[in-house]
């Protein structure tokens, strides 16, 4: 038997929902230390070091703005990605992305990837919107109003968006909100309505070991 291990690198690149601290009382609970555990399982002769560089809270602007400084200095095999989420903070407007403004950082961040990097997206899960703060907020009030209120309507031009760019450069993707949908109250936390739970988190690794290991 040959020694020496080969070494697969992951970056995770996103806001809380990738970040995964949320919504488990055990780290080890978390969706990418599972996903690690069963990519190790499966492929026992492969290393998964995982490079957590997502942010909770931030917008696209800001998951983008540090890219060159926290995901291309680990010339990762895999960039796990989750665009949008945080992209209208109406208490803070000038955080609020400009029309064309997330177009623009998904074509830049797609542009300064390293060639052996696969990306595999993520799509924002659904928004449980009675647990949420925002549709009872004063300043999300008119924005939302376009959307019957719902801060979970309001993000699916954006989760749409985030798909086409997904496919048109022909990336795989996890499409959490697909998944979530029918019982979104199963897998999201009823203490703020958008972060995942423990079984939501499992349904995360789950679901994105059998997409990454397809692929190795």
């Amino acid at each position: 038997m040959a020694w020496g291990m080969k070494n697969i690198v992951i970056c995770l690149l996103g806001s809380s929902i990738m970040e995964g601290r949320i919504g488990v009382e055990d780290p080890l609970d978390r969706w990418y230390n599972i996903f690690q555990r069963m990519l190790s399982r499966a492929h026992p002769e492969t290393c998964f070091p995982i490079v957590n560089s997502a942010v909770g809270g931030e917008s696209t602007r800001e998951v983008i703005s540090r890219f060159d400084r926290v995901v291309l200095p680990y010339n990762p095999d895999f960039c796990l990605f989750m665009a949008g989420g945080n992209n209208h903070d109406c208490q803070n407007p000038s955080r609020i992305l400009a029309d064309g403004e997330l177009a623009e950082l998904l074509d830049g961040f797609a542009a300064r990837l390293p060639r052996k990097t696969k990306v595999v997206g993520a799509i924002v899960n659904p928004v449980v919107d009675e647990w949420h703060f925002a549709t009872k907020h004063p300043a999300f009030k008119d924005y939302l109003a376009a959307f019957g209120g719902s801060l979970d309507a309001s993000l699916n031009p954006e989760r749409e968006f985030v798909r086409a760019f997904f496919t048109r450069h022909g990336w795989p993707y996890l499409d959490l909100y697909a998944l979530m949908s029918d019982d979104p109250q199963k897998y999201v936390l009823p203490e703020d309505g958008v972060h995942m739970n423990k079984r939501g988190h499992e349904l995360f690794a789950r679901n994105m070991f059998e997409l990454v290991s397809g692929l190795l």
